[in-house]
């Protein structure tokens, strides 16, 4: 295995390290702040069906990430290492912080960045649809996750047994907390695994359980600090409201998957939150909201920046 190789096989790791850090509280971040699962139960659930997502549908958004942005040919493994690196150096200086940024916008701007490096004829009309959808995701959460909670408060309203409701409450979490995570390494995954697949250098499914396992790595060792900013910073959440916040995101994603379109679910989930909790009444923590929404603006900006920063350096060594 020759130099480049490790070097593809390094980054793409380092990334899915990245995601499972950052990303995987969109997952079980509202169950943890609801006090359901504990942060241990939470990232062994998120890997178990991280992998299986990955493995069985990860393929569409693959093939978005790694051949619809750029045109096939032009994305050599040289460039899928830019793109990655690009993305996971912002990504990791966002997950220090605890900020819930998209992975999906960081490597998105990291392929674009290497796109225009080489002027590549990048694909505009496929990066519209993938940012109207960065725009749709978390609005349609919001509203899913509205209509859910009004929805499962009704029941829950009409059962006497304290113990029935209790655990009705843990098997919600666990499945939407699991449908999420499925959610997650059908699209996230392929964040990281779709540009070596571009670039011709694994097979979808090989590249998708490869990422995946290290996705939850990073989950397990270093997604804590997000964890807590998206289940007890933004608002504050129950059982009902912490469930209807994560399968009103999963939808959303899922509906994405469908199209092969790469949406955040950083994204997604915090539209679920900010939803169920101007429903509930409880209100949303305006300077954490605004905060996160300056990371939304300036990931997919700022990875293309340091994707061009990175081309260059490598052309000074004679890399690319």
């Amino acid at each position: 295995m020759d130099g480049l190789m490790v070097a593809v096989i390094a980054v793409a790791f380092y990334i899915a390290w990245n995601i499972g850090s950052n990303d995987s509280a969109n997952a079980m971040g509202t169950a943890v702040g609801a006090g359901i699962l504990t942060f241990h139960q939470a990232t062994l659930t998120i890997a178990i069906f991280t992998i299986m997502g990955a493995y069985l549908r990860g393929y569409r958004v693959m093939k978005t990430v790694g051949k619809g942005i750029v045109p096939e040919g032009y994305l050599t493994m040289e460039m899928a290492v830019i793109a990655l690196l690009a993305a996971g150096v912002w990504v990791t200086i966002a997950t220090v912080k605890g900020l819930p940024v998209s992975t999906t916008q960081a490597i998105v701007g990291g392929v674009i960045g290497v796109g225009l490096a080489t002027r590549a004829p990048v694909n505009w009309y496929t990066l519209g649809k993938i940012a109207a959808a960065w725009v749709v995701s978390p609005v349609l959460s919001g509203i899913l996750a509205i209509f859910l909670y009004r929805f499962y408060s009704f029941v829950v309203s009409k059962i006497r047994s304290i113990s029935t409701v209790e655990v009705l409450y843990k098997v919600l979490a666990i499945l939407g907390g699991s449908y999420m995570a499925f959610n997650f390494g059908t699209n996230e995954v392929a964040n990281a695994s779709g540009p070596i697949v571009g670039a011709g250098f694994l097979e979808p499914k090989t590249a998708g359980v490869l990422v995946a396992l290290s996705l939850a790595i990073g989950s397990l060792t270093f997604s804590y600090a997000v964890i807590h900013t998206v289940g007890k910073k933004i608002t504050a959440l129950g059982p009902i409201s912490a469930f209807a916040a994560q399968f009103g995101s999963a939808m959303a994603v899922s509906l994405a998957n469908v199209f092969g379109l790469p949406v955040s679910s950083s994204q997604s989930i915090v539209g679920g939150v900010v939803g169920v909790g101007l429903l509930a009444g409880k209100g949303v923590e305006k300077s954490v909201i605004r905060d996160i929404l300056f990371g939304w603006v300036a990931t997919p900006l700022t990875a293309i920046l340091i994707s061009l920063v990175i081309f260059r350096l490598f052309a000074l060594v004679g890399m690319v």
